[in-house]
This record gives C-alpha cells, sequence and structure tokens, in this order.
C-alpha cells in the first residue's frame, strides 16, 4: 500500500510483509514505490544509495528520465531520505541536473554536500542549507577540485567493474 501527498514533505509509506527487512530487494522494492508515489507515473529513472546524513541509513539520490522530468538543460534529480522503518521520504527536488553525480567528502551541516553536471556549468556543487538542498544547480558553485580525489563516491552513473 502506497499512501503520499505531492509534496516534498509527505513521506511515502509502503509495507514489506510485517517486518522491515534489511535486505537490498526491500530497499529497492521501498524506493521504486516511493519513487512512483512522488511522480505518479511509471517514469524511468537512475538511483543509487549513500547514506547522506550520517545516520547509518541509507538516503538514495533518484535521476528521473522523460519527457516530463527533463529538458535541454538536465533532468529532476530527487534526494530521498532514508528512515528507520525501510520507508523512504522525499527530502530534495533539483532541476537541470545530469550525470555524473557524486557524494563529496566534504558536508555542510551534517549533509554531503552534492556535485551534479548542469549543461553551462559543467560540475557544481550543492550544499546542504539545513533544510534541503539547492533546487536549481544552475545557479550553483562551479565544482572545481578533482571528482575523482579519494573519499569522493560516484553515485550515478553506477559504473559495473
Amino acid at each position: 500500500m502506497v499512501e503520499a501527498e505531492s509534496d516534498l514533505t509527505s513521506v511515502v509509506t509502503s509495507t514489506v510483509g510485517n517486518e522491515v527487512s534489511a535486505s537490498k530487494s526491500a530497499e529497492n522494492k521501498a524506493l521504486e514505490q516511493a519513487v512512483h508515489a512522488y511522480t505518479q507515473d511509471q517514469s524511468n529513472y537512475q538511483t543509487n544509495t549513500f547514506d547522506l546524513n550520517q545516520d547509518g541509513l541509507a538516503d538514495a539520490v533518484v535521476l528521473l528520465d522523460g519527457s516530463e522530468w527533463c529538458g535541454s538543460g538536465g533532468c529532476t534529480l530527487l534526494v530521498f531520505k532514508g528512515l528507520a522503518n525501510g520507508r523512504f521520504q522525499p527530502h530534495s527536488k533539483m532541476t537541470v541536473s545530469s550525470t555524473p553525480i557524486y557524494a563529496l567528502s566534504t558536508q555542510t551541516q551534517g549533509w554531503h554536500d552534492l556535485s551534479v553536471y548542469t549543461r553551462g556549468l559543467g560540475q557544481v556543487i550543492l550544499k546542504f542549507n539545513g533544510k534541503s538542498y539547492p533546487s536549481n544547480p544552475s545557479l550553483a558553485t562551479k565544482y572545481t577540485a578533482n571528482l575523482k580525489q579519494v573519499g569522493n563516491t560516484l553515485l550515478l552513473p553506477i559504473v559495473v567493474e
């Protein structure tokens, strides 16, 4: 069962059996339900999980795909906060985002900084403002350091070695 409001403050609920499972498949199912509850459709997307706020729970970055979510500057990027009950809560929405997307070693207000590619600027840095990540990466500061430095984690695209 999925219940959600369309705004970012709602909590997306999902039932995965009678117990919250720590397995990857339960996490994937809960995230899939959260994304579909948010988008209200069956949009394609890329996703990866990473503990962005150091609470011991996997958070998710979701790059939506399709004409409803993408324009000439990039696509919509969502961050979902992982909850202790295995569900995911919509946390931040950014427009004009493309891969590569990194979780940086640096943090702002307890959340890892993100770096996303945005057309016209290249890689930019998105810092958590205490409530969310900035909604428009094209207004963010260009990221000039080496993305492949120790401590930075490539989230998307997922590279299979």
